[in-house]
């Protein structure tokens, strides 16, 4: 037993673009409780930023809610997974020294049109996994802070991710892990570390980054100024976790090829296991190291997936409750519209797009709106056009050859009945919900419980589905009309682009 006869848990930071998620787990990964503290990115125009504080308030205040709920346990160990290339510079102190650049943040189109003309596209690909180089690319946004905030550049000690800077935070050191560092352009898949050409070509100075561990390695003993903040004790094991994809990839048991994961978070992310990717000329998707050594995933990745129905709940349905029971809501209102949304459509593209088309001008547009459409129809063309998403993402992944044999749902949308069937019936797939919906936390908890010896190295959990949707025949023709005017108005629209 731990102090006081507690039994142990293993806390999950899960720093996403909206908000942290604080999660404790027994060493079996059952959820005890979760904390879910929201906050607000700065958005103008192609700039994204967020204050440094408001990361850090939030597992503050996260962990002391989440602690409260589990007074009969204490956090034996502690794993972080955030959202990767999110970039901060530091001083000495690991104080930022400007706002965070968010990953959707897209400045950085000069310099990555510099890149462009000295890194060659395929060589780009084939050694960092990434389908193109663009404003967003952390590589291209250290070009800008060198050009655009040279004195900030040079008084930088380290430059750092989100999950980097968290970590530092807990134990005082800057270090990394591979499987975020995957998301830079400038870690090489094939040497499991830094690619010096690409730095070079950039210009940027390596010692400026941090050390790169392995995911799930212990970084150090929570000191007692982040045990302060916590409300923890100090000494408590801090470990390396893996970029949010990957840690739920990994706890959805996304280990082998034919198990898929889906994940409706912020964004829109399926993920596919394979030993040997392919880095296939003309059909690019992003290609991440695995939380495991040796191993690789498959990302199709569309940047505003569950992203897209928060935005449509906080626009446009300010009178519903806030949090989960808006959502509820939502999900009652979708469930009386018909498949097809009688003829409305969404491009769900509302910060570019990436896959299955990269064009990072495309914005979102609804189409086919008449005057008998509700704000119902609205809401369920937002799901539904999330759904056409991941028809499109599973055709990908068929032209690369990599099987789909099982298919697990991860993220706050799998917390929707009516969306998993949406998805269901315009795939025409079984849909596996996964009796947590907080697989992101569940693997970084994982990945601690590993590195700090509460787990069996290499073990994984038994997956328990909440439920399986299957595909409804009878609105498979619906679909099918509905799919087809989508992809019909991407196409016609993309020239305005």
């Amino acid at each position: 037993m731990m102090k006081n006869d507690r039994k142990p848990c293993i806390a999950a930071l899960d720093v996403g673009t909206s908000s942290v998620k604080v999660c404790l787990f027994t060493p079996e990964m059952e959820m005890i409780c979760r904390s879910v503290q929201e906050y607000a990115i700065d958005a103008r125009g192609s700039w994204v930023e967020a204050d440094g504080e408001i990361y850090l308030k939030a597992i503050r205040d996260g962990m002391k809610e989440a602690v409260q709920h589990a007074a009969d346990y204490a956090v034996a160990a502690i794993g972080v997974t955030t959202q990767g290339e999110t970039l901060v510079p530091v001083d000495l102190e690991g104080r930022p020294l400007r706002p965070f650049i968010v990953w959707l943040d897209d400045r950085a189109g000069e310099q990555a049109q510099r890149l462009k003309q000295t890194l060659e596209e395929m060589e780009f690909y084939r050694t960092t996994g990434l389908p193109e180089i663009s404003g967003a690319l952390p590589l291209a946004k250290l070009m800008w802070l060198r050009d655009e905030e040279p004195e900030i550049y040079r008084n930088t000690h380290k430059f750092l991710l989100v999950e980097d800077f968290l970590l530092y935070h807990l134990t005082g050191r800057f270090v990394s892990e591979k499987a975020l560092q995957t998301s830079t352009g400038w870690f090489d898949l094939h040497s499991d570390g830094l690619w010096e050409k690409g730095l070079a070509a950039a210009g940027i100075d390596g010692d400026k980054l941090p050390e790169i561990l392995e995911c799930g390695e212990k970084v150090g003993p929570l000191t007692e100024a982040a045990a302060q903040m916590l409300g923890l004790e100090p000494g408590i094991p801090v470990v390396t976790g893996a970029m949010d994809q990957t840690a739920a990839a990994l706890a959805g048991g996304c280990i082998q090829p034919g198990t898929v994961t889906e994940t409706t978070g912020s964004a829109l992310v399926l993920a596919a296991c394979t030993d040997k990717p392919t880095f296939a000329k003309g059909h690019h998707v992003t290609i991440y190291r695995h939380a495991l050594p040796g191993k690789f995933i498959y990302l199709p990745i569309g940047n505003t997936g569950g992203m897209a129905l928060r935005w449509f709940r906080d626009q446009f349905c300010r009178d519903l409750p806030g949090g989960e029971a808006g959502y509820d809501a939502i999900n009652e209102m979708v469930s009386g519209i018909p498949a097809g949304c009688e003829g409305l459509t969404f491009l769900p593209f509302l910060s570019g797009s990436v896959d299955p088309d990269s064009c990072p001008e495309a914005t979102g547009c609804f189409f086919g709106a008449r005057l008998s459409t509700t704000r119902a129809h609205f809401a369920r063309a937002v799901m539904e056009s999330i759904a056409n998403l991941v028809r499109d993402f599973f055709e990908m992944l068929e032209m690369l050859g990599c099987p789909v044999r099982e298919v697990y749902s991860l993220g706050g949308g799998s917390r929707s009945p009516v969306w998993l069937q949406i998805k269901a019936d315009v795939c025409g797939r079984s849909f596996r919900a996964m009796k947590s919906s907080e697989a992101t936390a569940m693997g970084a908890a994982i990945l601690a419980g590993w590195g700090a010896g509460i787990i069996k190295a290499g073990k994984l959990p038994q997956r328990a589905p909440a439920g399986c949707y299957e595909p409804d025949g009878t609105h498979r023709e619906s679909y099918e009309k509905a799919y087809a005017q989508y992809k019909k108005l991407y196409s016609a629209i993309k020239p305005l682009y």
